[in-house]
C-alpha cells in the first residue's frame, strides 16, 4: 500500500502542488505530483482552497471514497468531493490516498461547514472534462482541470 498525505513536508517538495488559472469565464487548476496519488491529493486541496480558507477546517470526521484507477477518475473524484460538500456540507481538510486491491481509496478528514467559521469564497459546481489532461513534465505529472463556477 502506498500512502501520500498533504502535509507541510510534502508541500515543501515543490510548493503547494497546484496553481489556480483564470481563463475567460472558467477557473482552472494546474495540479502537480510525482505520481497519480499526489495528483489526487493536491487536486482536492486546490479545489477546497477555492471554496474556503483551509486553515479554518478542523479534523473531526473522515469520509472514504473508492474509485477505479484511471486518468479520468481524477475528475470523478473531485466531483465526488463536491457532492459531499453540496449534500452534506462536508469540508475536507486533510487527505490520504492509497492503492488497495487495484482501486484508489481516499480518506478525507475534515468537518461539517460552520458559517460562523468558514468563509465561502466561491461556489464550485463541478469539475469538467473540458481541456482535461494529464501530462508528464520531467519528474512530475501535471493535470489540467477546469471547473464550472
Amino acid at each position: 500500500m502506498v500512502v501520500i498525505h498533504n502535509d507541510d513536508k510534502m508541500a515543501s517538495v515543490y510548493g503547494t502542488g497546484f496553481r489556480i488559472v483564470e481563463h475567460e469565464a472558467d477557473t482552472g487548476l494546474e495540479i502537480y505530483g510525482r505520481n497519480l496519488f499526489e495528483l489526487y491529493n493536491h487536486g482536492s486541496t486546490a479545489l477546497f482552497s477555492l471554496i474556503t480558507d483551509p486553515a479554518t477546517i478542523e479534523l473531526h470526521v473522515t469520509k472514504e471514497i473508492t474509485l477505479d484507477i484511471e486518468e479520468e477518475s481524477l475528475v470523478v473524484f473531485l466531483n465526488e468531493l463536491l457532492y459531499l460538500w453540496d449534500a452534506e456540507k462536508f469540508l475536507p481538510g486533510r487527505f490520504s490516498v492509497s492503492k488497495e486491491r487495484g482501486r484508489l481509496v481516499v480518506h478525507a478528514t475534515g468537518e461539517i461547514f460552520d458559517p460562523g467559521r468558514h468563509p465561502v469564497k466561491k461556489e464550485v459546481k463541478a469539475a469538467t472534462y473540458h481541456k482535461f489532461s494529464i501530462q508528464q513534465q520531467g519528474d512530475l505529472l501535471k493535470a489540467t482541470i477546469f471547473l464550472d463556477i
